[in-house]
């Protein structure tokens, strides 16, 4: 019988924006899943919200080396 590993993991993204202020976009960044835990992340700008999307999907989906080789 084949033996297959399954990998999963949740990302949470809650986004708002501050009134009143040119920089009042906000993001906190929560991921779980892959082979490592990550405390949660905030950031104030797009492209670092898909930089760290990014970043969990490539680690959730890097495949799992084999410890038998």
């Amino acid at each position: 019988m084949e033996n297959h590993s399954e990998q999963a993991g949740v990302l949470i993204l809650r986004v708002w924006v501050e009134e009143g202020r040119p920089d009042g976009f906000r993001a906190r960044i929560v991921r779980s899943g892959g082979r490592q835990q990550a405390p949660p992340t905030a950031v104030s700008a797009v492209d670092d919200v898909l930089i760290a999307v990014r970043a969990w999907l490539d680690q959730l989906l890097d495949p799992v080396p084999d410890p038998d080789g």
